[in-house]
Formats: C-alpha cells, structure tokens, sequence
C-alpha cells in the first residue's frame, strides 16, 4: 500500500470518516485463531477505515515539506467497521406464529451483505451456522460441510446490474465474527467496468478465501471458507407479460403487469395446459423481450425487477 498525500487533504479525510465509524486499531490479523472470516459486502463507495491519526502520530518524523509518503506495514492501522444487530419480528397471517430474524447493518454505509455467521444457541443448546443474504443476491448456493477433520463453507451467488453506460466501481469487503460473537467489515478492494446495455450478460466475480488449522486433543482440525461473488449486468425489466395457452396453442388469458407488480401466487385457468412468462427490457435503444414456457405442473416460477439503485432483483411466484 503506498499512498502519497497532502496533510490538509488527509486531515479532511480524516475528519469526514471519523463520525460515522468505529473504528479498532486492533491489527486485522492480530487474533487470527479467534475471528473467522465469515462472507463479503459489497459497496459502491470504498470504505475508508484508515486510521489515518495514529499513523501520522506513530510516523511524524517522516514529513518532509509538508509531504510524506504512506508505504511499508500499515496493516496495524486498518480500522473495522463493527455491525449493529437488531432482531425483526413477523407474524404470519396464515398460520399466526411469529418468526423472528436477526438483521445486521453497518451504520451510515449502504451495502448488499452476504455472509455466514455462527449464531449463538440458548444454554443447553450447539450453536450453529446459519446463511444471511441481502434481497440483492440472485443464484445463491451455499454449502456447509463438517466433520472431524475438516469442515468447509462455500457460498456463491450474482448481483444483476443494470447498465449505467458509464464506469461502475464495485468494492468486495470482507466479513469477519470473533469469537465474542461480534460482526465486522474491513476495507476491500474494488472492481471497475464501463456497463454499456449491449453487454447484458458480462460477468465480473472475485473469490475471498480464508482456511486456518487448530490443534485439538492431538488432533488437527481444518476451517476453510471461500466466497464467490459475481457482478452481473442485465438490462432493467421494464414489463412482465403471462400468457395462459391450452392445448391447441390457443390464447386463454393475457395478463400485464409492472416488474415490480408480479403478484406473489398466480391460479391457472382449468383449461390451460402450458404458458409464456414474456420479459420486456430496455435495451439502449429498443424493448428486448425474451420469453420463457412452463408446463402447467410447475409449482413456481421466478422474475426480475429493477430497484432505484439499479440492481436487478429476482422475486418468486407461485403457480397454482
């Protein structure tokens, strides 16, 4: 890492990053056998954890003419940024029982957070894993494997994009848990494309990895983890069409519907025996429409919407 900069402009930085942070000097590897390194999020603005005022307390003697260079070993003034937890009540309308999650946030930083923390169970109780993943998150694959010797987590999933037509900066920061139970983001580095509509399709991904080995009653154990997240650019939905046929490829019903707006169960009609799930998407200059058919035996199908942010999201409905 080496950064050359002014002292009034690292001042200012300084105190623009301060309020909303909390920060550790703790090196990011100082406990490495107690925090884990638990999944990744993912920011469009880099996340500026340098603690910028010890290392200018700990290396004034470097100023030269009101300049000096930020070079060598400096991993011991990456600051974290410490996740506030709240639990989230809902009662199903249905069934009339309460479920209750636990959200995770970074105060003052917007993000799409997807991680694997360990959850601690109630006295008498194993704690446990579980997968936490923000709406933004389509084709999540997740798997836990654990045994004597060894025990692995893979987790995989795509942010869909829709193009700006300009350069966008994607950073992948990673998630770690100490062995308090605490959750806590580092600053990451970042990936940057020009997201033109013609390259619908494109994929950019970066893999983090961590793998530690403890002792044991004599024995080794492995811990390994490996997230894969990938950058998708789709053109945004701009219309979704259900077209119910029977079974002379006659049209039974017709049905229009905003991305947005696609109801969460859709019925049949008796006579339908398949139908057509039409996407319209803006292109940059014309409506693609891409089309899909489903037997009248599938339980579910899945579709794409476009938030104010630009990530494309993809929501379920049931088929009945």
């Amino acid at each position: 890492m080496k950064r050359k900069l002014t002292i009034a402009v690292c001042c200012a930085v300084l105190l623009s990053v301060l309020p909303s942070c909390q920060l550790a000097k703790e090196s990011i590897g100082s406990n490495e056998t107690e925090d884990r390194l638990i999944g990744i999020f993912i920011t469009t603005e880099h996340i500026d954890l340098f603690d910028f005022d010890s290392y200018l307390e700990d290396n004034i003697g470097s100023i030269q003419g009101g300049e000096f260079t930020i070079d060598g070993n400096t991993q011991e003034y990456q600051g974290r940024l410490y996740a506030t937890m709240t639990s989230k009540s809902e009662t199903s309308e249905e069934t009339g029982l309460t479920m209750t999650t636990e959200e995770y946030t970074f105060e003052g930083i917007d993000g799409m957070l997807y991680f694997a923390p360990i959850v601690r169970a109630a006295e008498g109780h194993d704690n446990y894993t579980t997968v936490i993943s923000d709406e933004a998150f389509s084709d999540g694959h997740t798997t836990l494997n654990h045994g004597d010797d060894e025990s692995s987590i893979t987790l995989e999933a795509t942010v869909y994009v829709a193009p700006s037509g300009k350069m966008q900066t994607y950073y992948y920061n990673p998630v770690y848990q100490s062995a308090d139970g605490s959750v806590y983001v580092v600053s990451g580095s970042g990936h940057s494309f020009y997201a033109e509509p013609y390259g619908e399709g494109a994929v950019y991904s970066q893999t983090i990895e961590s793998s530690t080995t403890t002792r044991e009653d004599g024995k080794d154990k492995t811990d390994s983890i490996s997230i894969k997240a990938s950058i998708s650019v789709m053109c945004p939905p701009v219309k979704t069409v259900i077209i119910q046929m029977d079974q002379e490829s006659a049209i039974l019903s017709q049905s229009e519907y905003e991305p947005d707006e696609v109801p969460n169960v859709i019925e049949l009609e008796s006579d339908t025996d398949y139908f057509i799930v039409e996407t319209h998407k803006q292109d940059e200059t014309e409506i693609k429409i891409s089309r899909e058919i489903y037997d009248r035996g599938v339980e579910d199908i899945t579709t794409f919407s476009a938030r104010a942010d630009g990530v494309c999201i993809r929501q379920w409905t049931q088929i009945i």
